[in-house]
């Protein structure tokens, strides 16, 4: 009895360590793919087209410059870009997603009417 006991304990014991062993190569597999595949589906995605419908909605323009920016909420029209906007999601980058455009990119100096400040 006490026998066929200590080989349950160390049974479990050694159990216990391949377990963690595995959940520990588990966890490192899991996060070197997340981070490999993560990388190109930021670089994979398309820019907004001009003839998406809520770019045209938007009023949607590449080039900030060229678009009527009426001033909003106490910025003038010639400051507001994307890069500035609370919707674009990384203001250092030249192009970034952006919350109103589901999985596409735009540049950093874009604009549309959806337009407001970060605060």
């Amino acid at each position: 009895m006490i026998q066929r006991l200590k080989g349950s304990v160390k049974a479990q014991i050694h159990r216990g360590i391949t377990m963690k062993r595995r959940s520990l190569i588990k966890g490192a597999l899991l996060t070197s793919t997340t981070t490999l595949v993560g990388v190109p589906l930021a670089f994979g995605q398309p820019f907004v087209a001009r003839d998406n419908p809520t770019a045209l909605a938007l009023k949607y323009v590449e080039d900030a410059e060229k678009a009527e920016r009426p001033d909003k909420l106490g910025v003038a029209g010639k400051d507001q870009i994307c890069a500035n906007c609370r919707f674009y999601r990384d203001p250092t980058a030249d192009a970034a997603g952006c919350s109103l455009f589901a999985n596409q990119l735009v540049p950093a100096a874009a604009w549309c009417a959806g337009w407001v400040p970060i605060s």
